[in-house]
Parts: structure tokens; C-alpha cells; sequence
């Protein structure tokens, strides 16, 4: 039937709504005539519900090392020859599904060596190793030649057993031609954490290594090792940086940052650390290295080493010092190995004034650079650094004091030709003249940058960068944590504030860093870990959760009171887990003892003012809600009636924040109508059977495979009982569960999610002893393959016929409909709604369903013909009030409620949420 034209009176068009009759219009809405017709996720500013914002301020921001684009592409980048061997190490890794390869990496770092092949490169990504609870650290042994193993993104942490294990963090045992880069290393109570043992050619850059023991030794069988670029940070008394054993051959130690945990916080025992010591070694190149020391000495050079230069390293002693009882010279050399060392163009700070002097030379400690150099033939170029090089308050070198100030000593004066000189430094900024192990950064001292991030939509982040910057021409490279990133560059004379978004495939928590590479040479990072807002679907039961007749989801059995509120957990309960952030429930209220209505609502929250079911007294009525899970895992439902009633509660399935399955919106369409033999057998179903629903490809629409649960709306007519319906998976045992609660004689729908069988069927079983006729018809499906994320917003009420300062034309007439306007946005596939009728002046049902046409049509007065679907999502009696939950897509951003009845109606719509793609 067509819906009859009617001119809009005045009062229509300034609720925001009209009627038309024929090919029923709705007239042009006044600006801001409905509370929120849902700017939903529109253009105009509307806010997400409950977006969260994730900061990390400019203190958290480090020099990190790096030049520039070409450092990031090089840590990145797979070798010319050879595969990748992709890691992604794990907090928890009981059981390795991986293969290597992107899509599914190892989970251990030991697991990817033992894979490699010589030639290949290890990618190690991902989560710090060994966190804990539980601790799942492990001790890596590298036993395969020409390896190149580097880390990449998220910190990628090798996280020794410190729990009385005597094997190092990470081994290197009897190989040759292996270099490890951009990893960090740890562990605690072992002789080392990093150990090269009997191998050959061997490169450790940019590698960052913590110990309570040794740090990194190199055994004697050891040749041709370098370690350079490095920090190494020692966290007890006794514990010595670099170990370099007797016999060892071709070791070079260049660029390295060495200290304590750091000069403000690591307490009396940075007294006690000991720097580089070496035995007996052939050939040992200690240069451009920054030690920090307390008493210990610096470097050390002992037994009979040979072809020994110590050059262009800062020494820095701190003000720990002070409480030595006899301390040590910065650099100490035996009288086995004098002969063969040259010491010159070291630079030498003390915090204190009773330091013990730059040089212990073949047993004579020499209190000055001056006394040093007049009696031995060696530091003709030394200096004594007048300026105290000042700690960097970052994440990545432990409160080294490496930073040189302006009027130091060691700007520009260092010995380019020294051995095994470095030309860029400790965070690969070049070209580097400096001695220590970083360059002098004089153009941009408070370089910073803080991060804020917010919820732009389901799947999306905005984020804000705000660094603190001379104007320096510079490029901030963002990783996203999913994979993906992004460049901004910069040229001007003002301080960096930049906005970029991301919009990630799926649903989670993500760590994202953003590096700035200025042109100057220097380069800050910060990292903020966020979380996606939108939450998916995971089909669950049916299952009861509440049954107050038996006490099921309470203490004890009893009815709910007047305006009682029972307290229902269920996130963390029955097997839902705990991070559930909405439900989806079939509430139904039997035996009130007088009218009133039930409204479910999160724990913690305010209770709003809509309602969900809506019940006469003694009616028994099923309602579907979607309703948000407090932070406590409860949810509430508040009994609204002057009277007691009970009240039963079935979930059907739960939306986590993690991904899951998506909604897609169907139609609607009609898939079983039993008085016409529509999808089933022509005939009512008989008193206690069921009859099988086709849902995988039964229209189009809904694919043949993936789908994990359906949206219905289901609808029992000419019942010849009393009774009730349950629908339920196919391949299930029957659930004690209802769905549809129905009288003799009466038409009665309930919208219904349930999850779908393996062979794409679900079960519709009638309760009652006599037969009745059954409809179903489709609103959308859920699918791991989609998008469609839920977001819950507060209840508001869009449409009351009966309020004349929303709605100025009175009950909606019997064969019209009213369209209200959503949004355009391609985005968002689909709303949630409860739609309610009341004052029904003859039996009915109402149509909901997206208009063809959009606002500028009607505004136009030109828009297509509009016709209701041969589908219902409520039906009523004359004079009863019904409610049921409404899933339907926006089409061209209009939304169709019909009256299919010959009686007025006042209509009441209030939204519950939205689904969004992005």
C-alpha cells in the first residue's frame, strides 16, 4: 500500500519531521529542532561518546640514535641477500605457532636464530621479552655464522633469566660474521648478559645492554670484535660494563655510552662499577667512548695487552666519588702493557675536587693531566673539561652524563685519524670531531615533543604533536604500531604543533612513536600506547543470566521491587570476559503486578530517563537490549513500576574493544513467513517442534560463509496457545532461553541476535503445545570479515509524538511514516535504537527502514516515491504499548518509521548506539 500525501502543517515542519501521504515525505526539519538527531559522527563536531585521550608529555621524549630517514630505512630494510626471519617477542610464549614470516612471526628470539640460515636477517619486533607476570624470559644462544640480527619496532627487549641462571641474556657462540643491532639486552645474576665466546667478526652497533654482573664479555678465543654505538647501564656494586678477556685480538670499543643507572638516582653503589677492562688483549682500540665512573676506574688495560689506543673518550666522574676511601685514577694501565699504549685526546671531568686523577701509568697514579704528561711520553693533546657534560632526562641512555655544554673542551678537538675512529656519533649524527661518544648539540637544546592522542571514531586516532624546537627545518616519521606510517615535514620559523589520524584495520591497543629528525643532526622520539574505541561482537549462548522466579543471577529468589534495581554481572562472569564493554540481552518481564517499564543501564552510570521494556500489569513481555557494561562488569536494570514483577535476562552475546566480528545491516527481508510457506513449510509450527532457518546466502546480502550471528526480527501470529519461541544455533542443544513470549490470538515480534550453526542454519522452536505461525525477517549479520564496530552513547530520545516541544504534529497517523534525519557519512553502516508505541488506536505493526531519498530531496519537494517493506519490526494491539530494538542502516541518511496500522500512534525513539567502519 501506498502511503497517502498530506500537506506539513507548520507545527511539523518546526518539530523536524512530517507526514506525506502516497509516497510519504517528511517536510524540511528546522536546524536543531530534535535533541541531537544525531550530529552522530556528522561533520559538525558532535563528540564520541566516551573517547579517551593518551598523553605522553615532552619529558618523555629522548634523543635517540639515528640519521635521519636513512637510519630508520636501514633498520627496516631486508638484506640485498638472503631472507628475513621475522620475531615478534612476547611477554607469554608457552607454545610457538609461528613460521618467520610477517604474518606470523616467532615468538622468541631463539626460536628465529635457530631458524636462519647464514645469509638471512633475524627482524625482531614487537613486545619487551621477559615482562612480567608471567615471566617468560629466556637466554638465547646464537650458534649460526653470517647472521645479521636487528630490532625494529616497540623496544624489542632480550630479557635474560635473572633468576639464579648462570647462561648470559644473549650468546654468541662460535660464529663469525654476525651483527647484532638496535636490541636491547638485559638480565640479572649472571656473569654476563651479552657473551661472545670463540667467535670472529663480530659487530654489536646501537645496542643497548643492562646488567647486575658483567655487561657484554668477549672471551680470549674471541678476534675481531667491535662494539660500538652502544650504551651499557650497570645496576649493582662489582659489575663491570666491558669484560674483554686475555687473548682476545682485533676488538674495537668506539661510541659507547657507559655508566650506572644514572648520576641522580643510582645510589652508593655507582661507587663501585667498574667501566672497560681489558687483559692480555692483541690489539684493542678504545676510542670516542663517554665513561661514567664513581670510584672505580674507567678503562683498564692490564696484563700484557699489545697495540693498545685509548683516544678522544670523556671520562666523567661523578660527585659519587666524594665517599670513596681511596679512589682510582680514570684510566688505568699496566706496566705489561705501557709500552705498547698510546693514551692522547682524552677528555677528563671530575664532580669533585678531591678527584683521584686522569691516569694510573705502570703502577704511578698521576694526580694531573699535567703531571701525567711530564713524565710520560703520552696525552701531549689531553685536556681537563672545564664544564660539566649534563645528563639527558630520557628512556634510552639512563642518566649518562654525556651531553657536552657550550665552553667545553671537547668540542672539535678530538683526533679524526685516531684507530677506529667513528665519523658519526652515539646517535649517528655526523660529521662527528667530538671527543666522547656524542656530538656537541648546540642549535636546539630543549629539543622536545609531547603526544596527545584521542578517539576519532570506532577504529581511528587524531593525534597532536607539540615540539619544542628551534626553527629548524626537520621530519617526523610516525609508526603507527600496526605497520603503517607516516612523514611530515616541516620549514618555518615557528615551534612544531601538527595534527595527523590513523585509522587501523582492526580492533586493539597500539604503541605509537614518532621520531623528529631535525636538520641540524639532532633527533627526538616519544611513544604513546592508545586503544581503538569501538568495540565488536563475539555470539555467546543463548544462556540466562537472570531469573528472578529461581533466584538464577541473585542471592536469592524474589521479586524485583517498585522501583528496585537489580545489580546483573556480567562481564567476567559465566566465561564472558572481564573487558566486555556491552552486552547483548533479552530482558523479559512476566507477572507485574501493576504497569511500569525496565530500564538497563551500565553500573556506576546515571540511570537515564528511556526505557527498554515497557510492560502492563500482568503481561508477560520479552524486549532485546544492547546496553553498555559498567567498568565493574554489572549492569543495571531498574524496575520502573509502582509495582513488584520478575524479570528474566538471556544474553546472546557480548562486544569487546579487541577484533572480533563486525555488523553488516540486510535489508530488511523477509527470510520465513509460515502462512504463506515463505522459507519453511506452509503451515504453523507445531506445539513443540522446531523448524530450521537458512541463513548463510538465503538472500542477498547474506554470504554463504563467516557469518558467526544474525540480527532478526522475529514475530509469532495466530498463536493457538500460550506460549513462547526460542531461537537458538543450529547443532545446539535447546537452551532454556526465550526469545518471544506470546498469548493465544496474539501477534507479538522481539528483535533477536543469535549466533549462526556450522552449516549455516539457526532453529526457531515453538514452546507452547499448539501450533502458530512464525516470522523472520533479517536486519544485518555479524562477521569476523567486517568492520562494523559498536559504539554505545548515552540514551536519548530522538522522537516523542507526545511532547509538543520536539514534535509539534501530534500522534502519527494511521499509513504514515516519520523520517528522521541521521547522517550521510558512508562509515557508519547502522544505529541502534529502542522504538516504542503507545496510544495505538487500532491493531498494527511499525516498519523501520532507510529512506531512498535524502534531505536536500525533501527540501527540494522532489523526492522518490517511498514504500514500507513487506517486513515489521514491532506489532501491536489496539491500546497496548509495545517496545522492541531497532538495528537499521541510515541509506542516504534518513531513517523511515512507518505506521502500518488505520489507527493513530504516538511514536517514542530513543538511540542506544551506532556502528561504524573507521
Amino acid at each position: 500500500m501506498h502511503n497517502r500525501r498530506l500537506v506539513a502543517t507548520t507545527a511539523a515542519l518546526a518539530a523536524g519531521f512530517a507526514f506525506l501521504p502516497g509516497q510519504a515525505h517528511a517536510a524540511d526539519p528546522a536546524p536543531n529542532a530534535v535533541p541531537n538527531a544525531v550530529p552522530a559522527p556528522a561533520a559538525s563536531g558532535w563528540e564520541l561518546p566516551d573517547a579517551k585521550t593518551f598523553t605522553s608529555p615532552a619529558s618523555n621524549s629522548y634523543r635517540v640514535q639515528g640519521q635521519g630517514a636513512a637510519v630508520a630505512a636501514r633498520a627496516a630494510a631486508a638484506p640485498s641477500t638472503g631472507r628475513t626471519v621475522y620475531v615478534l617477542t612476547r611477554s607469554t610464549c608457552a607454545t610457538d605457532t609461528g613460521t618467520g614470516t610477517q604474518a606470523a612471526p616467532f615468538c622468541s628470539l631463539q626460536h628465529g636464530v635457530d631458524a636462519a640460515v647464514p645469509g638471512d636477517t633475524v627482524r625482531v619486533d614487537g613486545k619487551d621479552e621477559g615482562t612480567s607476570p608471567p615471566r617468560t624470559a629466556e637466554n638465547v644462544v646464537v650458534r649460526t655464522s653470517g647472521l645479521t640480527i636487528t630490532g625494529g619496532t616497540n623496544a624489542p627487549q632480550i630479557d635474560g633469566d635473572n633468576t639464579g641462571s648462570t647462561k648470559p641474556g644473549l650468546t654468541l657462540d662460535g660464529v663469525s660474521d654476525v651483527t647484532i643491532s638496535h636490541l636491547t639486552v638485559s638480565t640479572g645474576g649472571v656473569p654476563a648478559a651479552l657473551a661472545v665466546k670463540g667467535s670472529s667478526r663480530i659487530t654489536l652497533d646501537s645496542v643497548n645492554v643492562g646488567a647486575y654482573g658483567t655487561a657484554v664479555a668477549v672471551d680470549g678465543a674471541s678476534d675481531t670484535v667491535a662494539v660500538t654505538r652502544s650504551h651499557v647501564a650497570l645496576f649493582s656494586a662489582g659489575a663491570t660494563a666491558i669484560s674483554v678477556a686475555a687473548g682476545a685480538k682485533g676488538v674495537t670499543l668506539a661510541g659507547n655510552l657507559i655508566g650506572a643507572s644514572g648520576i641522580t638516582n643510582s645510589g652508593t653503589y655507582e661507587q663501585q662499577i667498574s667501566g672497560i677492562t681489558a687483559t692480555g688483549v692483541q690489539g684493542l682500540n678504545i676510542t670516542g667512548n663517554t665513561v661514567q665512573r664513581g670510584c672505580l676506574p674507567g678503562i683498564v688495560v692490564d696484563g700484557a695487552s699489545t697495540a693498545v689506543s685509548i683516544q678522544n673518550n670523556l671520562l666523567v666522574e661523578t660527585e659519587n666519588a666524594a665517599a670513596c676511601d681511596s679512589g682510582q685514577s680514570a684510566v688505568t694501565v699496566s706496566a705489561e702493557s705501557a709500552p705498547a699504549t698510546t693514551a692522547d685526546y682524552n677528555d677528563f671531568y671530575s664532580a669533585v675536587a678531591t678527584g683521584a686523577g686522569p691516569y694510573r701509568w705502570a703502577g704511578t697514579a698521576y694526580p694531573t693531566v699535567a703531571a701525567f704528561r711530564a713524565a710520560q711520553p703520552q696525552g701531549a693533546h689531553d685536556t681537563v673539561e672545564p664544564v660539566a657534560p649534563q645528563p639527558v632526562n630520557n628512556g634510552s641512555d639512563w642518566g649518562v652524563a654525556y651531553a657536552l655544554q657550550a665552553g667545553s673542551a671537547a668540542i672539535g678537538t678530538a683526533n679524526q685519524s685516531a684507530p677506529r675512529a667513528l665519523t658519526t656519533d652515539y646517535f649517528g649524527h655526523g660529521p662527528m670531531s667530538d671527543r666522547g661518544a656524542v656530538r656537541f648539540q648546540s642549535n636546539n637544546p630543549g629539543f622536545a615533543m609531547a603526544l596527545t592522542a584521542k578517539n576519532s571514531s570506532a577504529f581511528g586516532i587524531s593525534l597532536d604533536l607539540d615540539v619544542t624546537t628551534l626553527p629548524v627545518a626537520q621530519d617526523i616519521y610516525i609508526e603507527w604500531g600496526d605497520g603503517s606510517t607516516g612523514i611530515s615535514n616541516f620549514y618555518g620559523d615557528k615551534p612544531v604543533k601538527a595534527t595527523a589520524g590513523h585509522i587501523y584495520e582492526k580492533l586493539g591497543d597500539y604503541t605509537i612513536t614518532v621520531t623528529d629528525y631535525e636538520k641540524t643532526g639532532n633527533t627526538i622520539r616519544n611513544t604513546v600506547k592508545v586503544s581503538t574505541l569501538g568495540s565488536q561482537y563475539t555470539a555467546y549462548g543463548p544462556k540466562r543470566l537472570l531469573d528472578s522466579r529461581d533466584g538464577t543471577g541473585l542471592a536469592a529468589a524474589g521479586r524485583i521491587p517498585a522501583y528496585g534495581t537489580v545489580k546483573l554481572k556480567v562481564g567476567g562472569a559465566d566465561g564472558i570476559p572481564a573487558n566486555a564493554t556491552a552486552a547483548v540481552l533479552n530482558l523479559t518481564v512476566t507477572g507485574p503486578a501493576a504497569d511500569g517499564h525496565i530500564t538497563a543501564y551500565p553500573d556506576g552510570g546515571q540511570r537515564p530517563t528511556t526505557s527498554n521494556v515497557n510492560y502492563r500489569a500482568k503481561q508477560t513481555v520479552p524486549n532485546l537490549v544492547m546496553v553498555p557494561i559498567g567498568d565493574n562488569g554489572y549492569v543495571d536494570l531498574y524496575n520502573g513500576g509502582w509495582d513488584t514483577t520478575d524479570l528474566i535476562a538471556d544474553i546472546t552475546g557480548y562486544f569487546t574493544p579487541t577484533a572480533a566480528a563486525g555488523f553488516v545491516p540486510v535489508g530488511p527481508s523477509r527470510l520465513v513467513d509460515t502462512r504463506e510457506g515463505t522459507g519453511a513449510p506452509r503451515g504453523q509450527v507445531p506445539g513443540r517442534s522446531s523448524i530450521p532457518v537458512q541463513i548463510a546466502g538465503a538472500t542477498p546480502g547474506l554470504p554463504n560463509g563467516g557469518i558467526t550471528a544474525v540480527a532478526l526480527n522475529v514475530t509469532v501470529t495466530n498463536p493457538r496457545q500460550d506460549g513462547h519461541l526460542i531461537v537458538y544455533p543450529s547443532g545446539q542443544a535447546l537452551p532454556t532461553a526465550s526469545n518471544v513470549n506470546f498469548t493465544a490470538g496474539q501477534t507479538v515480534a522481539n528483535s533477536v541476535v543469535v549466533p549462526v550453526g556450522a552449516d549455516g542454519r539457526i532453529q526457531v522452536f515453538n514452546g507452547a503445545w499448539a501450533g502458530t505461525d512464525v516470522i523472520v525477517d533479517v536486519v544485518g549479520y555479524y562477521s569476523a570479515y567486517e568492520k562494523g564496530a559498536f559504539i554505545p552513547v548515552d540514551p536519548e530520545r530522538l522522537i516523542d509524538t507526545r511532547d509538543p516541544a520536539t514534535w509539534g504534529g501530534g500522534p502519527l497517523k494511521g499509513r504514515y511514516y516519520a523520517y528522521l534525519p541521521m547522517t550521510t557519512r558512508t562509515d557508519i553502516p547502522a544505529f541502534v535504537f529502542n522504538a516504542t508505541v503507545t496510544n495505538t488506536g487500532d491493531d498494527g505493526h511499525l516498519t523501520v527502514a532507510s529512506d531512498p531519498n535524502t534531505l536536500a530531496d525533501y527540501r527540494g519537494g522532489y523526492p522518490y516515491p517511498v514504500y514500507a517493506p513487506n517486513t515489521s519490526s514491532l506489532n501491536w494491539r489496539r491500546g497496548s504499548t509495545v517496545p522492541n530494538l531497532v538495528q537499521v542502516a541510515p541509506g542516504r541518511g534518513l531513517i523511515d518509521f512507518f505506521n502500518e496500522s488505520d489507527g493513530n500512534i504516538d511514536l517514542i525513539v530513543d538511540i542506544f548506539g551506532y556502528y561504524q567502519n573507521d
